[in-house]
């Protein structure tokens, strides 16, 4: 049986990496916050498809690192949010 890419898999790592330098930006860190917890989302998705089918071990590998990145991205965003919205940070 041929191996194929788990679905979005590329796109769950390019959300994760991305959410991690834009939960810096001040006026980007909820859109950070949101590509995190989509990144995640399509993880966990990508992962229950993969019961269906053949997958390769690279877009696994991909896709649990995307979940990886996504998890500091939304764990950053999410403080840096709160520290501007109290006004800890001028």
């Amino acid at each position: 049986m041929e191996q194929r890419d788990l679905p979005l898999s590329m796109v769950t790592l390019v959300f994760g990496v991305l959410s991690i330098p834009l939960a810096f930006a001040r006026q980007l860190c909820v859109p950070a916050l949101i590509m995190a917890v989509l990144a995640m989302a399509f993880h966990l998705w990508g992962r229950r498809k993969q019961k269906a089918g053949s997958y390769s071990a690279g877009s696994l590998r991909r896709s649990s690192l995307g979940f990886k990145l996504a998890l500091a991205g939304s764990v950053c965003s999410l403080t840096m949010w709160i520290l501007w919205a109290t006004n800890a940070l001028f």
